[in-house]
């Protein structure tokens, strides 16, 4: 029986990235023209910093989660500079996933 949990927990796959931009994105008050205000607000990539464990301040983890948010992205086939663009064009967490699930 144990085996067979631990099977299962290694065969779960991590959150698309639109996933987590729906469920992870709802801690969160969207903010432009940057990753972070400091407290609850991130962009959508913030969010996906957030998912990797950035607490949303500038510090010297923030290097570290935006490159684990790039990998992400990267091998999902998005662009970061897309999704960049899209929430500072006033598209919602929701509508942005919606954009990467038609990609």
């Amino acid at each position: 029986m144990g085996q067979n949990l631990i099977l299962k927990q290694e065969h779960k796959q991590q959150p698309t990235i639109s996933e987590i931009l729906r469920a992870y994105g709802k801690k969160f008050t969207q903010v432009q023209d940057r990753y972070s205000n400091g407290q609850d607000g991130r962009c959508a990539l913030g969010v996906v910093m957030s998912y990797f464990g950035w607490n949303g301040k500038d510090d010297s983890q923030a290097a570290g989660k935006l490159l684990a948010a790039t990998k992400a992205l990267r091998e999902a086939g998005v662009s970061q500079c897309s999704i960049i663009e899209l929430n500072d064009s006033g598209f919602t967490f929701d509508e942005i996933a919606d954009y990467i699930d038609c990609l």
